[in-house]
C-alpha cells in the first residue's frame, strides 16, 4: 500500500538529541563511501532498530539477485531520525514502525506499508508466563509487582519520543498513564534505541520491556515472551489474527522517480522477498 504525504513540518523536537547523535554517525559513514564508491548503486537506509538484521538479510538476497544494486543500512537512526535524514538527502529512504507525522511531511514524502511484526512484552524471567491485556497496566504500575516465581518486575522503559511508547499506549488500557508515572521514578532504566531495550533488559533479573517478534527472531537476546490472554505473539497466531498486537513497517521516501528503490521494493514484494520476511518474523504487506 503506497500513501502519499501531503506536506506539514520537521520532526519533533523531543527526537532532537537522538536525530543528531543518528546523523553524525550518518556523516561518517557517507565520508568513508564517498572516498571509496562501489561498483554497485548502493541505496542507502536506516531506521527502527528492531529491523536492522532482516533488512541486511533482504539486502544479501537482493545484491544476489540484482548485483548492479545494493542497500546498506546505517544503524542507530530510529524512525524520527532516518526520516530526517530522508528530508536532507542522505538516505535514499527509511525503515519506519510508523508513517510520517503531520510535521514531518513538510517535504513531500511517500510511505509504503511492506510488513506487519507481532509486538509484545518480553522479560529475562525463563518462564514469565501470561497476563491478561487488561492487567497489563497494573503490571508496570504496581512497585510490588512479582513474577510466578516471586521476583520483583523491573520495567525498562522507551523515551517518550519512541514509537513503540505510543503504540503500548494505544494497544493496552490504561498502560499510558501508568508509564508516565512511572517516568517520574528516576531508577526506572530508560532505553534510547532498540538494541538498547533488548540489552538492558536482558541484563536485569525480572525485567519487563516491549519488543517485535522479529528483532527477537533475528538478535536471539536472553529474552522470553509473555502471552497475553492465552495467546503466545507467533507470527501463525498473529496471521490467523488471535494474537491481535503488531507493529506496522513502512518504507519513506521522498516522492520522485526513484529506479534503483523501485527495483528494490519490486524485490520486496516478490515471492522470495515474502518468504524472507517471514522467516525473519515479518507478514509481507500487499499493495
Amino acid at each position: 500500500m503506497r500513501q502519499a504525504i501531503r506536506p506539514a513540518s520537521f520532526p519533533a523536537r523531543a527526537a532532537a538529541r537522538l536525530i543528531g547523535r543518528s546523523l553524525v554517525l550518518l556523516g561518517a559513514w557517507l565520508a568513508t563511501a564517498i572516498a571509496d564508491p562501489a561498483a554497485a548503486e548502493v541505496l542507502r537506509t536506516g531506521g527502527t532498530g528492531s529491523m536492522e538484521l532482516a533488512m541486511q538479510r533482504l539486502s544479501t538476497a537482493f545484491h544476489a539477485d540484482r548485483p548492479d544494486s545494493k542497500l546498506e543500512f546505517i544503524p542507530s537512526l530510529g524512525s524520527a531520525g532516518a526520516i530526517a535524514a530522508v528530508v536532507d538527502g542522505q538516505l535514499d529512504f527509511a525503515v519506519t514502525g510508523r508513517p510520517p507525522t503531520v510535521k514531518e511531511a513538510t517535504h513531500s514524502l511517500t510511505a509504503v506499508l511492506i510488513a506487519r511484526t507481532p509486538f509484545g512484552l518480553v522479560s529475562s524471567q525463563p518462564s514469565p508466563g501470561d497476563v491478561r491485556s487488561d492487567a497489563i497496566a497494573a503490571l508496570f504500575a504496581n512497585p510490588h509487582s512479582k513474577w510466578p516465581d516471586g521476583t520483583p518486575v523491573r520495567v525498562v522503559l522507551r523515551p517518550p519520543s519512541e514509537n513503540d511508547a505510543a503504540l503500548m499506549d494505544r494497544m493496552f488500557p490504561k498502560l499510558g498513564e501508568a508509564i508516565e508515572h512511572l517516568r517520574l521514578r528516576n531508577e526506572i532504566p530508560l532505553a534510547a534505541t532498540d538494541q538498547d531495550n533488548v540489552a538492558i533488559a536482558g541484563r536485569i533479573a525480572g525485567s519487563l520491556a516491549a519488543a517485535t517478534l522479529t528483532q527477537m527472531l533475528m538478535e536471539k537476546p536472553s529474552l522470553q515472551f509473555l502471552s497475553i490472554d492465552g495467546v503466545a505473539p507467533t507470527l501463525e497466531n498473529f496471521e490467523r489474527g488471535s494474537y491481535p498486537y503488531g507493529k506496522d513497517i513502512y518504507l519513506v521516501f521522498a516522492t520522485g522517480e526513484h529506479p534503483t528503490l523501485d527495483r528494490f521494493l519490486a524485490f520486496v514484494r516478490s515471492a522470495e522477498g515474502e518468504r524472507l520476511l517471514h522467516e525473519t518474523g515479518n507478514l509481507a504487506a500487499r499493495p
